[in-house]
């Protein structure tokens, strides 16, 4: 990986069909279906520039196939976030009830022994 830019996976054959298909259209538009998944997992991480967003929507208005995949990719950092709530973050130490970090630690003070 070069620069260190992230590997993503491959989009679904789905949309590689999709882009065959649409393809004359949305190389007009400069936009293919693997670009516009890319642009939607980079989406998470970061904002679109202008011309991105745009091509972005354009894409999704033409093609069905890719139509779902950012609201697919918004369902799931919601999971994320709210699974981070509940367990206090990554680092929150509260995810385990009181039961269970008793038993731990009796269990390595027997191990110890």
């Amino acid at each position: 990986m070069k620069n260190g830019t992230k590997r993503l996976p491959p989009p679904p054959r789905a949309y590689r069909a999709m882009q065959a298909v649409m393809w004359p259209v949305l190389k007009v538009m400069g936009i293919s279906c693997e670009r516009a998944y890319r642009l939607s997992t980079e989406r998470m991480d970061r904002e679109l520039t202008r011309g991105e967003s745009v091509r972005l929507r354009v894409h999704l208005m033409l093609c069905g196939a890719c139509r779902p995949v950012p609201g697919q990719f918004d369902r799931l950092c919601e999971l994320v976030r709210s699974s981070r709530d509940e367990t206090g973050g990554e680092t929150g130490g509260e995810s385990l009830p009181p039961e269970a970090k008793e038993r731990i630690a009796t269990r390595l003070r027997d191990d110890q022994s």
